[in-house]
C-alpha cells in the first residue's frame, strides 16, 4: 500500500522547526530518525545474513536474529500481516486517515499538547532508547489509536510495544501493527482492567503449578514481584533478549511472555539461593559473635524486603545468560499450552467479577496453601486516574480569530457530552455585519455556543453560553445554566467557571450569583452581580463597543486590559456532528 507524503511537525508542543514525512522509508534495519544515536553506535553489526523464514514458529524458537539484522526492517510488520485471518482492507481506511488525524489532533503546527491516553500505565513507560522525536511519534500513535478505541480502557502493553515497533517500522506501520494486535483474532494485549488482573492471577497459578519451589521462595521473598511480572520482561530485560522474545510473541501468543517470565524468575531464585549458601561450620549459639550473626540474619529477613525488588531489577538488567540457554529453558516447560492458560484466565476473571458484584475492591494475596485469593482491602495497583481527560480531535475549520490550538483548549473545558461534536462558525462580524439582532438570528436555536472577541489590543477572550438565545424573549430576565463560563485566550489562557462549582458555595449560591446570561436588543450580558454595573462581559448592540468587570457569578478577573474596549472582530461558534 502506498501512502501520501504528508508533512507535519514532529513535536507535540515544542520542536516546531523539525518535520517528518509519513511515507515509506528505507530501514537498515532501524528507523534511525527515532532512536538515540548513542545507542545505535553501541550495536555490533556482525551477523549471518543467510536466514530462511520457513517454518517461522520453530525458526524463532531455535534461531535468534541479531537485533540489527537486515531482515528486521520488515520482519515484524510482515509477521503480523502474514496471518491468514488478517484482512488488510479492514484497516485500510484507518491507515489512510492517520496523517489527517494527526493534523486534527495535534494541529497543523503541532502546537496542541496531548496527554497520553488513560488506558496507558504511566508508571511503566519504557522508551527503549527512543529519542525525543521517537517518543513524540509514540504519543501520536497511542493518542489516535485510543481516540478510535474507547472500549479499550486498560492496556499497559500498548506503550512498550509501540516503542519497540518504532525501532524497525515507520510510524504508520507501527499504527497498523496496533490495529492488528488489538483485533479479535489476537490474544496478546489485555484491553480492560479485569483482563489485566485476571492475567496477573493466572500467572501465579501457572508458576505455582510448574515451579512450586520457585513460587514458594518468591512468596516469602517479596510477594509484589508476582504482581508486576510483565514488567520483568518489558521494563528491565535488555533488548538483546527482549527483541527475540517479541519475535516469538508475534508468531504465537501470550504464553510466550509467561514462559520467559517463569524462566527468568527461576534463574533469579537459583541466583539468590547460591548467595545464601554458607560454609558448613558449627557454631554455639552461646558465643557472642554467633548470636550477633544470627540476630542480624533474622533482621535481614524481616526488614530487607525493601531491597528485594531492586535485587531482582538489578539481576534482570545485568542478565548474562546465553540467549540459547534462556530459550531452551523457556520452551522446556511442559504442558504449558494456550488452551490451559486462557482457561485459567477465564476462571480468574469470573472470580473477580463475582467479587465486584459484592462491591469489594480487589487486591492479590496468597493463603497458607499457596492458592490465589482476593482481598477486599486495596486495589492491585493504582491505575491511571490522573490522566483521564478525553482525547480531543478537532477538524480544521474557518476562523480568523482563534487558532486550532485555542479550540482544543476550549474543547477541554466544555461538558464531556459535547466533545464528540465539531466546532462550526455560525456568525462572523466580518461576514454577516455588525448588529446584535443579526447575531441573535444566527445563534437563536443553538443550545450551546462560543462567543469569541478580539479587541484593539489584539487580546482574545469570550464566553461559553449553555442555553438557547431564543429564551431571551420568553424570560426577559437572566437565563442559562451553570455550564456557562468566561475565558481568555490571549495573552494568557484562563477560565472562570460558575462560582457554584466551588465546594464552599455548592448549593448555597445567592440569587445574583446565578446570573448567567441576559440578552435584549440593546446589549448582551454574560455574568451578573449584586451591583447592576458589575458585568463579566457586556456587548453593545452595534457590536463595536464592550466592557468587562469582575462579576459575582464567575468571580472572574476583567477579561481585557481595558474595562471598556473596542471590538475589532467577533465570531460565534456552534456545534455540529
Amino acid at each position: 500500500m502506498s501512502f501520501p507524503a504528508i508533512t507535519t511537525l514532529t513535536s507535540i508542543c515544542e520542536d516546531t522547526l523539525n518535520s517528518t514525512i509519513f511515507e515509506k522509508t528505507e530501514l537498515k534495519p532501524f528507523n534511525k530518525q527515532l532512536i538515540n544515536e548513542e545507542y545505535l553506535n553501541k550495536i555490533p553489526v556482525n551477523f549471518d545474513e543467510n536466514v530462511s523464514l520457513l517454518n517461522l514458529k520453530q525458526l524463532f524458537r531455535t534461531t535468534h536474529l541479531h537485533i540489527a539484522h537486515p531482515l528486521r526492517s520488515s520482519l515484524w510488520i510482515n509477521l503480523l500481516r502474514q496471518d491468514q485471518k488478517y484482512q488488510q482492507y479492514k484497516f485500510q481506511q484507518a491507515i489512510e486517515r492517520y496523517p489527517e488525524d494527526i493534523r486534527n489532533m495535534f494541529g497543523r503546527r503541532n502546537d496542541i499538547t496531548v496527554r497520553l491516553p488513560s488506558c496507558i500505565d504511566l508508571d511503566h513507560l519504557p522508551n527503549y532508547n527512543l529519542n525525543r522525536k521517537g517518543q513524540h511519534a509514540r504519543t501520536r500513535i497511542l493518542s489516535v489509536f485510543a481516540y478510535y478505541h474507547p472500549d479499550i480502557t486498560w492496556a499497559p502493553l500498548l506503550a512498550p510495544l509501540t516503542a519497540l515497533f518504532l525501532h524497525y517500522m515507520t510510524e504508520i506501520d507501527a499504527y497498523e501493527s496496533l490495529l492488528i494486535l488489538t483485533n479479535n483474532n489476537y490474544k496478546i494485549i489485555t484491553q480492560t482492567e479485569i483482563q489485566y488482573q485476571s492475567l496477573i492471577l493466572a500467572f501465579r497459578s501457572l508458576l505455582r503449578r510448574h515451579y512450586r519451589s520457585t513460587y514458594d521462595i518468591l512468596m516469602k521473598y517479596q510477594q509484589n514481584i508476582l504482581d508486576n511480572w510483565l514488567w520483568i520482561i518489558f521494563e528491565y530485560l535488555p533488548l538483546k533478549y527482549l527483541v527475540p522474545i517479541i519475535d516469538c510473541l508475534l508468531i504465537e501468543d501470550m504464553k510466550i511472555l509467561i514462559r520467559f517470565t517463569i524462566s527468568l524468575l527461576n534463574f533469579f531464585v537459583k541466583y539468590i539461593s547460591k548467595q545464601h549458601i554458607k560454609p558448613k561450620r558449627r557454631y554455639s549459639i552461646f558465643r557472642r559473635e554467633t548470636f550477633s550473626r544470627l540476630s542480624s540474619s533474622s533482621s535481614i529477613k524481616t526488614n530487607g524486603t525493601a531491597n528485594n525488588d531492586s535485587r531482582l531489577i538489578h539481576f534482570i538488567q545485568q542478565l548474562d545468560i546465553p540467549i540459547e540457554k534462556l530459550f531452551k529453558q523457556a520452551f522446556a516447560i511442559r504442558h504449558l499450552r494456550r488452551k490451559q492458560i486462557f482457561r485459567i484466565i477465564q476462571i480468574e476473571e469470573i472470580k473477580i467479577k463475582q467479587e465486584r458484584r459484592l462491591g469489594r475492591p480487589l487486591s492479590l494475596i496468597s493463603d497458607h496453601n499457596g492458592s490465589n485469593s482476593i482481598s477486599t482491602t486495596a486495589p492491585i495497583r493504582s491505575y491511571n486516574q490522573q490522566n483521564s481527560i478525553s482525547i480531543i480531535m478537532i477538524r480544521e475549520f474557518d476562523t480568523t480569530i482563534a487558532s486550532h490550538s485555542d479550540f482544543a483548549y476550549l474543547w477541554s473545558l466544555i461538558p464531556a457530552r459535547l466533545t464528540e461534536f465539531q466546532p462550526e462558525r455560525i456568525y462572523s462580524s466580518n461576514i454577516h455585519g455588525r448588529r446584535l439582532r443579526t447575531l441573535y438570528d444566527h445563534v437563536e436555536f443553538h443550545e450551546h455556543c462560543f462567543i469569541i472577541i478580539r479587541n484593539e489590543l489584539e487580546e482574545i477572550f469570550g464566553a461559553f453560553c449553555s442555553s438557547q438565545f431564543s429564551l431571551r424573549s420568553k424570560t426577559r430576565t437572566w437565563f442559562g445554566t451553570g455550564e456557562s463560563f468566561l475565558f481568555t485566550l490571549k495573552p494568557k489562557r484562563q477560565v472562570f467557571k460558575w462560582i457554584g462549582y466551588q465546594k464552599y458555595s455548592m448549593g448555597h449560591t445567592k440569587p445574583y450569583e446565578d446570573y448567567f446570561i441576559y440578552a435584549d436588543d440593546e446589549r448582551l450580558q454574560i455574568g451578573g452581580s449584586k451591583e447592576a454595573l458589575d458585568i463579566g462581559l457586556c456587548i453593545q448592540q452595534d457590536l463595536n463597543q464592550g466592557s468587562t468587570k469582575q462579576c459575582d457569578t464567575y468571580a472572574n478577573k476583567p477579561l481585557s486590559t481595558n474595562e471598556h474596549f473596542q471590538i475589532m472582530e467577533i465570531e460565534v461558534f456552534g456545534f455540529t456532528s
